[in-house]
């Protein structure tokens, strides 16, 4: 009887390890998904099983939606708040360096980054928390996000180099940030920004996407322009692809909402083959 239940019990292990998930044919190209919050989605229901909290990645983010209409085998390994340095060489929430999971079989990479490596999100959480009556909110260095604005265009390029040795016949997609704050109008309830912070704020998005455009110019790799598309769906549109700074509980505020992810994704199918 044990003998019986011991041989059930491995063809079921078996079957398990061979089945090819829902919705991903057999043999099919396999894609990694690298970046951070932008990529990984939190904030959006429902996570991914098994993901660590502090990565937020949703079974909605753009990554998910491409191997599912596509029959991919996706591996996603974005992570809220990763930097260029969390791809390549720190590990982050008990994972290894992102990088890693990019072998030679690797198909095609998508990667968001560079917005934490600038300060972008972080300034703009400083400046809502400093102007609804927050305490403890920190200041914001103009000078130093300048700063590192003058040279993050080499971290993506870095990060870009990195997967093509690794995986020389991927096709490497560089997915730009969706636009979070408004292009021409003032800001609106829920974004809380003085017009000499939104200014700077609309200088940080259009200096990290042509940073974005050059490393991907650079280093050979297809840029997604998900900036341009999303300029008259920021957090304040009509139809916003992007949550205010007031945001629903258990909303990530100044991160992609559903329509933001779901028009990535079709940025993204539009430009494969």
């Amino acid at each position: 009887m044990v003998k019986r239940i011991a041989v059930a019990v491995l063809a079921a292990v078996t079957i398990g390890l061979l089945a090819t998930p829902p919705g991903q044919a057999a043999g099919a190209a396999r894609y990694v998904a690298m970046g951070s919050s932008f990529a990984a989605g939190p904030g959006i229901p429902p996570q991914q099983p098994g993901t660590p909290a502090a990565c937020g990645r949703s079974t909605k983010n753009y990554a998910s939606l491409v191997a599912g209409e596509r029959g991919f085998a996706l591996t996603d390994v974005t992570c809220s708040g990763a930097t260029t340095a969390n791809i390549l060489a720190t590990g982050q929430a008990g994972q290894p360096p992102q990088i890693e999971a990019v072998t030679r079989d690797t198909r095609l990479v998508t990667v968001t980054i560079g917005g934490n490596d600038v300060g972008y999100v972080g300034s703009l959480f400083t400046y809502g928390c400093q102007n609804t009556g927050g305490t403890n909110c920190g200041q914001v260095d103009q000078d130093a996000v300048r700063a590192a604005l003058t040279t993050v265009h080499e971290k993506i390029g870095a990060v870009i180099a990195a997967v093509h040795r690794r995986a020389p016949r991927a096709r490497v997609l560089v997915v730009d940030y969706l636009t979070i704050v408004p292009r021409t109008t003032p800001a609106c309830d829920g974004v809380p920004l003085t017009p000499e912070q939104l200014a700077f704020e609309r200088e940080v998005a259009d200096r990290l996407a042509a940073a974005t455009r050059r490393a991907a110019r650079t280093e050979r790799a297809t840029l997604i322009p998900a900036a341009a598309v999303s300029a008259n769906h920021d957090a304040c549109a009509a139809v916003p692809w992007m949550e205010r700074y007031v945001a629903a509980p258990g909303r990530v505020p100044y991160h992609p909402n559903e329509a933001g992810m779901a028009a990535v994704a079709d940025l993204i199918t539009a430009r494969l083959p």
